[in-house]
């Protein structure tokens, strides 16, 4: 009778099931409460750090382009056929040259230090995905005497304009023995405003067209660099580490997984330190349902031996409590997984709710680089949540399987 696992599992789930002990029944529950809370965390959390990491890395890659070729200083105004020859020997669909500088915008009373990018229109929305948050062709080749700029929506709000206002930007100026020679002032005009959801662009970044950045910087023809768009994203690194090979004179490539390298690192670590910390919450409910089982075989002593009096033998009672474990593991993730995706399902709508209800900001853009709280889930990660927590709660059923195991008469004549 007993060589069929049925019977484990029924006697398991028998001594599982709520009885007139309250306080064993209390304690099963909570132990299944605290598995269930472990898992809901733990894919929270991981959902939540994916979707970060899928989010800078996508806003990234659409704007900044696959490789970025950096010029030095001294950068000839033969830019165009110098990347002609790198980037011939490698398949590419397109590049866009830019200038690139610091300086500080002003309007009104308030001055920010700010980026100041300037591209060619057609071709930078052609190389990034700068097309999905304004038409540059629209806005910056519309003639007008004054310079045109588009700026970041969050920069637009810290200095109070809107379009077809004016601001100042104030760049440095040396002289020919490269000492500092004083600021210059160009007015600008605020042609549109854009938002991307990244806190390096909506905050700090003004884009005008590669001409009126080469005057604006006093560059002549020169470009700061060039942004390098893959057919596969995914040959970046090599491709990169192809030029740097060759000991170009002026010019460095950069792949995108470089950018924001020291980001990308941090919450790697991050999401291994969470999942251990997460996994010490449902180990510590484990240990609970240790306790309460460690008590349940001492109150079913007599019932124990009675199976091994009829043909039990020690591996079956093992089994018992070992299945035991397995359904509270099992049942754990059945109530904790479907849960958790539904939180993340919803958190935006939550953390809004918990901004509204405070009036603090829960997503600080400037720390976490993007304004909203992405979710990305995966069925690996769900996976591997499952599968860790049925392994330690089978884990924390070890014990009193074997204390359970090792129950014989004189057991039961002592209790």
């Amino acid at each position: 009778m007993f060589a069929n696992n049925k019977v484990s599992l029924f006697i398991a789930i028998r001594l599982l099931r709520p009885s007139q002990a309250v306080a064993r029944s209390i304690g099963l529950l909570v132990s299944l409460v605290g598995v269930a809370i472990g898992v809901i965390a733990l894919v929270v959390t991981l959902s939540t750090m994916n979707g970060f990491e899928r989010d800078v890395r996508d806003q990234v890659l659409g704007m900044s382009g696959h490789i970025n070729l950096v010029f030095d200083r001294n950068s000839s105004n033969d830019w165009e056929n110098e990347l002609g020859n790198v980037l011939s020997k490698y398949e590419i669909a397109g590049f866009s040259p830019y200038v690139r500088s610091g300086a500080m915008i002003s309007s009104r009373d308030v001055v920010i230090s700010v980026s100041v990018e300037g591209v060619v229109p057609e071709i930078e929305q052609r190389v990034t995905n700068i097309g999905n948050y304004i038409a540059l062709t629209d806005t910056l080749l519309t003639e007008s005497p004054i310079p045109a700029v588009v700026i970041g929506e969050k920069l637009a709000e810290k200095l109070g304009v809107s379009t077809t206002q004016l601001v100042t930007l104030i760049t440095p100026r040396w002289n020919q023995e490269g000492n500092f020679s004083g600021p210059e002032y160009q007015l600008l005009k605020v042609v549109g405003i854009f938002r991307t959801g990244m806190s390096q662009y909506d905050h700090r970044l003004v884009i005008t067209t590669l001409t009126t950045a080469q005057n604006l910087f006093n560059v002549g023809h020169s470009i700061t660099g060039a942004k390098v768009q893959l057919d596969d994203p995914l040959a970046a690194p090599k491709v990169s580490a192809a030029i740097n090979a060759l000991v170009l004179e002026n010019i460095h490539a950069v792949d995108w997984r470089q950018y924001n390298k020291n980001f990308f690192l941090a919450l790697s670590s991050q999401k291994k330190l969470m999942f251990i910390i997460l996994l010490m919450v449902i180990a510590i409910a484990g240990s609970s349902a240790t306790i309460n089982m460690l008590i349940l075989v001492k109150r079913n002593s007599t019932s124990i031996v009675l199976l091994k009096t009829i043909g039990a033998t020690k591996s079956v009672i093992v089994k018992i409590f070992l299945i035991q474990g397995l359904v509270i593991g099992f049942l754990g993730c059945f109530i904790g997984i479907p849960l958790g995706v539904l939180i993340v399902k919803n958190t935006q709508a939550l953390v809004s709710l918990i901004e509204q209800a405070t009036g603090f900001p829960l997503i600080d853009p400037e720390v976490y680089l993007i304004d909203h709280l992405p979710h990305l889930i995966k069925i690996t990660d769900l996976s591997i949540i499952g599968l860790s927590t049925i392994c330690i709660t089978v884990l924390a059923a070890a014990y009193p399987a074997y204390k359970a195991g090792g129950t014989n008469f004189s057991d039961k004549s002592d209790a």
